[in-house]
């Protein structure tokens, strides 16, 4: 049986597994679990990035990530609030970083619980920049249908 693929805005990808970059022992580690995966979306927390262009083997994993076939999607990971994501998302997008952003919004880092009122605040924002953002979100319908009318990816 033939698998759809999955598409989300403009994009269909053969795979339907995300990965993150985050825990692995070393960058080449990731690189390889990375490439053995069949993933073809990868999530890149900003704060981890280097985004100078220059090159530093301890600091930049987006060394180790071959962009012909991965498409980076920058997190928010960290952001406080909607103004801290939506200047991490315009940071990424100046530094050459696809404008996809995985928008994470969690005040409390003990828990990391989403913030439902300030993902709104910046997907509206973010959406009307030309971004592309999918939002980490809890299982709530109501939040959902506002972010889909928001027009979330």
């Amino acid at each position: 049986m033939a698998v759809e693929p999955l598409r989300i805005a403009d994009r269909e990808f053969s795979s339907r597994l995300i990965l993150g970059t985050g825990k692995f022992s070393s960058p080449e580690m990731m690189r390889d679990a990375l490439e053995a995966s069949g993933a073809e979306l990868v999530t890149v927390a900003l704060r981890r990035a280097n985004l100078s262009g220059e090159k530093d083997p301890f600091a930049n994993i987006l060394e180790y990530i071959d962009r012909d076939n991965f498409l980076l999607l920058p997190n928010t990971s960290g952001a406080m609030n909607a103004d801290e994501a939506v200047r991490l998302a315009r940071l990424a997008a100046v530094a050459g970083l696809p404008k996809w952003i995985k928008l994470e919004i969690h005040p409390d880092p003990r828990y990391l619980l989403p913030d439902p009122v300030e993902t709104l605040a910046a997907a509206e924002q973010l959406v009307n920049e030309g971004f592309t953002v999918l939002p980490y979100i809890n299982a709530d319908p109501v939040i959902a249908k506002r972010l889909q009318e928001a027009g979330c990816a």
